[in-house]
């Protein structure tokens, strides 16, 4: 899926970054942010600010509705306790226990592991084990794996964590997997395959499948023969074409072959008459098959990242599909078929070369989720209000310039995405949209505040940067439920002080602005978590900054200031700290000797930075 138009182009600067452990920060667990906590509400510090924001506007669509990968890795979204730490053959071993009540064998990621201990193999509590997560290491043999024979689970895929590639070595799918008579699932993703051996249909058990990212080019024949195979994952290989007999599978209920090279679709692929989802996202296609229409099941169609300019008539008869992924072709109209399927309740065509969008729009019922963002449409579909479910709507990047009085009848709209329009005001009836949880105006020409958006109560999020606005309205302390709010890249110079008001307000990036002094108000909303004031020119940092002791991320790059107050000790939940690019000489030891768990990221100098006392 292609990122969001609305999304401000940050550039980026080369950092070193001195990493240390967190020890005390919180869960966060009303910010709409998940992405941004590892397991156990631990944040990814890896990530800049500027992440945490907008990684949030990033969505695939497969995300949203049942992702592969929630069969294929069950692991990753349950949680688990620890039944067992040992240490057998030099290697630490954890047992765990998955909250659905399976018990498996954790080895992922032991460095200079390159086969399994015997004493785990031939140890009777290891073979009553329900899964072997072996990711992560450099393994390329599995000798006496399959003395584990209650096995239903293996995991011997790659990982790639901050762009390094942690993997195994397998060259061929290992024999002993062929032995363990209760296998279901395999993951040997990210191996060194070049082929799938007609001996895998010794794995008659198998339900899920997955051999992305390998170097395959062709498919063995004898997987028709599994018949219990329900998920096939087959991504980031190098198959030219789907072979005819894929379509005798019927028992594959999900099948993804993303980012391949394949230029066409069998004609008979719609004889898998259980097919639910089909990711054909990121190949070389011109054109879909015919007989698309004659699939009995088909809920999810990714067809994003090809060279589609329109669809066959026949899909008008998809009755079951629910989500149709159209972004980064070449459409430049919405294909007559798509208003014509009765159930779909989310459509993207983002990032096409669409114009105009016909009024036929208005009779898809079913639908709440609307990606058109990144087209060349000339006017607001008026009869878009008459699709009275639409949920989550995105119309940004396009060729029009203001919003019709219409939109205000979009009265159950809770995300609207209306960047980049060049939209001077708002309609009156905009205050008419108080559902709306997420609004992202970013990159307009709104220099005033509407006062339209002080009407919408219930809003959360606020992407309001890149708008020339000089000042942000004492009003503002009506948006009581506002979480995020990014004024990024505006010309502001003052806060209001009202800003203290907004008691739920998490996040705030007021960064690239034009203040001289950091803004008190901001100092007495204690609520906040994450603060970004980069390139805004502050010159001193106020006392009153160590009031903040809710604050885990503090910002503050390319300023003028040259010391930090000694009150910023204060702080006490503080765990990123940037200030680079400023004068700063010195730290204050008793910041030093509080924040153990203080990220450091020093873009000037480090060396010479030197602690004093307070």
């Amino acid at each position: 899926m292609g990122s969001s138009p609305s999304r401000p182009n940050f550039q980026r600067r080369p950092q070193q970054e001195v990493r240390l452990h967190m020890e005390h920060l919180q869960r966060i667990s009303d910010i709409k942010a998940k992405p941004l906590l590892k397991d156990g509400g631990i944040l990814e510090l890896s990530m800049t600010h500027h992440d945490m924001i907008f990684r949030m506007k990033e969505t695939n669509i497969l995300d949203n509705f049942v992702p592969l990968k929630q069969d294929l890795l069950p692991y990753k979204n349950l949680p688990f306790r620890v039944v067992l730490n040992s240490n057998m053959g030099k290697v630490d071993v954890k047992i765990l226990e998955r909250a659905d009540g399976k018990v498996g064998i954790d080895l992922k990621g032991m460095r200079g592991m390159s086969c399994i201990p015997e004493e785990i193999c031939y140890n009777n509590e290891m073979q009553q084990c329900s899964w072997l997560d072996l990711s992560r290491n450099q393994l390329d043999s599995l000798e006496n794996v399959q003395l584990l024979i209650h096995l239903q689970e293996v995991f011997i895929g790659r990982v790639i964590e901050h762009g390094k590639i942690y993997g195994n070595r397998f060259t061929k799918i290992p024999t002993q997997l062929y032995q363990l008579p209760f296998l279901r699932i395999l993951d040997m993703s990210g191996n060194k395959l070049n082929e799938i051996p007609p001996s895998i249909v010794n794995l008659r058990h198998i339900e899920c499948l997955s051999v992305a990212r390998n170097g395959l080019k062709t498919l063995p024949k004898e997987l028709e023969q599994l018949g219990n195979l329900r998920t096939l994952c087959l991504d980031g290989n190098d198959l030219t074409e789907l072979p005819d007999f894929l379509s005798r599978c019927h028992s594959i209920r999900k099948l993804s072959v993303r980012n391949n090279k394949i230029v066409k679709l069998p004609e008979d692929l719609p004889l898998m008459e259980g097919m639910e989802i089909l990711n054909i996202h990121g190949n070389d296609l011109t054109s879909l098959p015919e007989s698309m229409g004659e699939f009995m099941s088909l809920v999810i169609l990714i067809a994003s990242h090809n060279k589609l300019r329109g669809l066959p008539i026949s899909m008008e008869a998809l009755s079951t599909l629910e989500v149709l992924g159209m972004e980064n072709n070449l459409f430049k109209f919405v294909p007559v078929c798509v208003p014509k399927m009765s159930n779909l309740k989310m459509m993207s065509f983002s990032f096409n070369e669409i114009v105009e969008i016909q009024d036929d729009i208005g009779q898809m019922l079913a639908l709440d989720r609307l990606w058109l963002e990144g087209n060349k449409i000339d006017k607001f579909p008026e009869a878009l209000p008459l699709a009275i479910e639409i949920d989550d709507l995105r119309i940004g990047d396009n060729a029009f310039s203001g919003l019709p009085d219409c939109i205000g009848q979009l009265y159950g709209m809770r995300d609207l995405c209306i960047s980049k329009l060049k939209l001077h005001r708002l309609p009156d009836t905009f205050e008419w949209l108080y559902n709306l949880r997420t609004l992202d105006i970013g990159d307009n020409e709104l220099s005033v505040f509407p006062k339209e958006i002080m009407k919408l109560k219930n809003l959360r999020e606020l992407q309001y940067y890149g708008n020339a606005l000089k000042e942000l309205p004492e009003d503002i302390a009506n948006l009581e439920n506002l979480v995020v709010l990014n004024l990024k890249n505006n010309v502001l110079r003052t806060m209001p002080d009202s800003l203290a008001e907004l008691t739920n307000l998490r996040i705030l990036d007021i960064s690239a602005n034009q203040f001289r002094e950091f803004p008190l108000s901001v100092c007495g909303t204690v609520s906040l978590q994450y603060i970004d004031a980069a390139d805004c020119h502050i010159s001193s940092l106020p006392d009153e900054l160590g009031q903040l002791s809710n604050v885990q991320s503090l910002v503050l790059y390319n300023n003028t200031f040259d010391k930090l107050p000694s009150t910023i000790y204060g702080m006490t939940a503080l765990s990123e700290l940037r200030f680079a690019d400023n004068g700063v000489q010195a730290l204050p030891t008793r910041l030093c000797a509080l924040l153990t768990s203080l990220l450091l990221t020093l873009l000037t100098t480090p060396w010479r930075i030197q602690t004093t006392a307070l």
